[in-house]
């Protein structure tokens, strides 16, 4: 299958890295898929395992480019990263965080400003311990374990009050992780919660796979997959994904497909249609 895009294709074995096995927490069992090595693996990262790289090569069958739409996706992070730290903000609360590596928000926010505070939540308890080994040379980030769901939950968490004043901007981002908070889980309600709890001038950053355009029965097919191993991801539509904005004023150019989201060159954008992710930053409204 060749890549629609034209552009930043990276498939196949000689594109992995080898794996980090020294010193790891000893709650992390590689015998077990995870979704946060999943995504290290599909960008090239070394905190991954066997489980994790045999379901990543089970989805490059059905969508090759699937490493090219997650470099994407940080590619865009990159993006809204200079935009959220040009606007003053230093407090990051990073929701379905998976494990922090390949240029994620703290090294993008202390390469700028070493005391910018970072808050990654997941779920997962391992990947929990695994990003806190990552970052246990780094004062002014942690990872906070809980549901980004449960918005009581992560807010009152001690890692979260320790580093995070909601009296000043913070940026809350959601990166490829608000497409498994399920319909029933009330997800519009639930960054409504988020959004009572920030102080003018803060923002919330989306990425959200998409069904919409000529790749929803692609997109269908790998939902299909994840059911094997775990809940299944919910790809929603731009109108679906506006409503999670209500509250804040959405930054031009809106939602829209991310490499057409202010890219450095314009032909960076082109095909951008085939990438079946949405990003957008809205700015807390007046």
């Amino acid at each position: 299958m060749t890549d629609r895009t034209g552009a930043h294709r990276v498939t196949g074995a000689a594109h992995e890295a080898e794996p980090l096995f020294d010193d790891l927490p000893p709650n992390i069992d590689t015998d077990v898929f995870s979704v946060a090595r999943l995504y290290d693996f599909l960008l090239g990262g070394k905190h991954n395992f066997a489980p994790d790289r045999e379901f990543g090569r089970r989805l490059l069958a059905i969508e090759p480019n699937g490493r090219m739409i997650l470099q994407q996706n940080r590619l865009w992070l990159a993006r809204a990263m200079r935009v959220l730290l040009a606007a003053g903000v230093r407090q990051f609360l990073d929701l379905g965080s998976g494990i922090p590596t390949q240029h994620y928000v703290h090294e993008l926010a202390h390469a700028v400003d070493p005391g910018a505070k970072v808050v990654y939540v997941d779920n997962d308890p391992p990947a929990v311990s695994h990003s806190n080994y990552i970052l246990r040379d780094s004062p002014n980030a942690g990872a906070a374990h809980a549901d980004m769901a449960e918005s009581e939950r992560v807010l009152a968490h001690p890692t979260v009050t320790s580093l995070i004043d909601f009296g000043q901007p913070v940026a809350i981002t959601a990166l490829a992780a608000w497409h498994f908070v399920e319909d029933k889980q009330d997800p519009k309600g639930v960054l409504a919660e988020y959004r009572r709890v920030l102080a003018p001038g803060s923002y919330l950053a989306l990425t959200h796979a998409t069904i919409d355009g000529a790749t929803g029965d692609l997109v269908r097919d790998v939902q299909s997959q994840y059911q094997s191993v775990m809940k299944n991801p919910s790809p929603r539509t731009r109108e679906q994904i506006a409503d999670f904005f209500e509250g804040f004023d959405i930054l031009d150019p809106g939602i829209v497909n991310l490499p057409a989201w202010r890219p450095d060159k314009p032909q960076d954008a082109e095909n951008a249609q085939d990438v079946w992710f949405y990003g957008a930053l809205g700015r807390l409204a007046a």
